[in-house]
C-alpha cells in the first residue's frame, strides 16, 4: 500500500467498517456510562458532606481520579460530549462549592471541563450557595450569609452574558439563569428578614 491507499482506506467508509467502529463505540459507551455514574455519585456525596460537615475533601478527590480516567475517552467525540454532559456538571457544582467554602473561589477550574458543562455547573451552584446561606442565617450568622448571598450574586451577574448563546451549544443555561435570579432574590428577601428577626429579638 502506497501512502494514498492508506489515506484512502481510513477516510474511506463500508459496512464492515461500520459495523467495526459502531460495535467499539458500543462498548466505549458502556464503560463512559459506568464512569460517569461514579462520578455524578461522588459529585453529589461531596455536596452533602459541605452540607453535613463531612469530608467533602475525600469524595472531591476521589472524584477528580474519575473525571480524569473520563477524559481518556474524549477521542470518542461522536458520544463522548452527549454521555458527559450532566457528570461533568455536577462535578463543577462540587468543585466550586469546595472553593466557596473554602473562601477560595474563583472563576477557574483546573481540568478540561468543555464550556457548556462549566457555565451550567456554576449556574446551579448558586443553589447550593443558597442552602448555605439559609444555614448561616439559622445560626446568626449573618456576616457569613452574607457573604454566600454575594457570591450568588456575583456568578449570577457574571453568567448572565452567556445566555445569548443558543441551547444547543449550552443546554438549559437560559433556565438555570432564570432560577439563579429567582434564588437571588428570595434570598436577600430572607437575609432581610433574619436580620429583622435577630434585630428584635436582641430589642426584647
Amino acid at each position: 500500500m502506497n501512502l494514498k491507499q492508506v489515506e484512502l482506506f481510513y477516510s474511506a467508509m463500508n459496512l464492515e467498517k461500520a459495523k467495526v467502529k459502531l460495535e467499539e463505540l458500543e462498548k466505549v459507551r458502556e464503560e463512559i456510562l459506568k464512569l460517569t455514574r461514579e462520578l455524578r455519585l461522588l459529585s453529589t456525596k461531596a455536596i452533602a458532606s459541605v452540607h453535613s460537615k463531612g469530608d467533602h475533601k475525600k469524595y472531591l478527590k476521589d472524584a477528580i481520579e474519575i473525571f480524569k480516567k473520563i477524559l481518556e475517552y474524549k477521542k470518542y467525540d461522536e458520544i463522548f460530549y452527549s454521555l458527559t454532559q450532566d457528570a461533568f456538571q455536577e462535578f463543577v457544582e462540587a468543585y466550586f462549592l469546595s472553593k466557596a467554602i473554602e473562601e477560595r473561589f474563583d472563576f477557574e477550574i483546573d481540568f478540561d471541563v468543555p464550556p457548556s458543562s462549566f457555565l451550567t455547573g456554576l449556574a446551579d451552584l448558586v443553589g447550593e450557595l443558597r442552602r448555605c446561606a439559609l444555614t448561616s442565617m439559622m445560626r446568626n450568622e449573618f456576616e457569613s450569609a452574607k457573604k454566600f448571598l454575594d457570591l450568588m450574586e456575583k456568578i449570577y451577574n457574571e453568567l448572565i452574558q452567556f445566555s445569548s448563546f443558543p441551547d444547543k451549544l449550552v443546554p438549559n443555561l437560559r433556565q438555570k439563569l432564570d432560577i439563579a435570579r429567582s434564588l437571588v432574590d428570595r434570598t436577600k428577601s430572607d437575609y432581610i428578614t433574619s436580620k429583622l428577626h435577630e434585630s428584635l429579638g436582641r430589642d426584647r
